[in-house]
């Protein structure tokens, strides 16, 4: 936790001690930030699918989904200060409200999830309601990221583009992943559990 978020505070204070606190350099900042705080959500998201179709070998990504959940919300601290600068010193909104509200709601779950890593807390929450937090926390930040690194990555031309390319990737394997795995799951739940023989009244 404190090496992402001490890696993600330096990022940002480079770009702004180098080009200064405006606007730009402010969005240069908040890309790189958020880039680096995905190198932990990633793993966190996909461990468990990561295990689940290649075996024990990656296991130990699995156990380790909560020191990445918290390594992934420390590395969005500076992230989030920087949004909060953005908006003090752009003269109109940055963002369309109802983009604002979107991305905003991927930070409130980073933190809640984060909050619920608590031992005392999360033992405070049944088991059902624990993995129905997690799971929607956890696909709304995903769809958050996957819809961030499609805006406009054409923008600035083609060194922008491949900048962006490798996280689209990511966070489509990510999701493709995480599929697959459900549905390993689900076919070794029937194989598991078949389905009755059908009785001679229903025949």
């Amino acid at each position: 936790m404190g090496g992402a978020f001490v890696v993600s505070l330096a990022l940002a204070a480079l770009v702004l001690l180098v080009r200064g606190a405006g606007s730009d350099p402010t969005h240069t900042a908040l890309r790189l930030t958020a880039r680096w705080a995905y190198c932990f959500f990633w793993p966190a998201y996909t461990g468990g699918a990561l295990a689940a179709l290649f075996g024990a070998r990656l296991q130990p990504v699995a156990r380790r989904g909560r020191e990445l959940g918290l390594a992934f919300a420390a590395a969005m601290l500076p992230h989030a200060a920087l949004i909060t600068w953005l908006y003090y010193i752009s003269p109109h909104p940055p963002l369309p409200t109802h983009s604002a509200v979107f991305f905003a709601g991927a930070l409130f779950f980073a933190y809640l999830l984060a909050l619920f890593s608590i031992p005392r807390l999360f033992r405070s929450l049944p088991r059902p309601a624990w993995v129905a937090l997690r799971t929607l926390g956890m696909e709304y930040i995903a769809l958050a990221f996957l819809l961030d690194f499609l805006q406009n990555p054409f923008h600035h031309g083609v060194v922008n583009l491949l900048a962006y390319l490798p996280f689209i990737a990511l966070a489509g394997a990510a999701l493709l992943l995480r599929l697959c795995a459900q549905v390993k799951r689900h076919a070794g739940s029937r194989a598991r559990h078949p389905a009755p023989a059908p009785t001679a009244a229903q025949k």
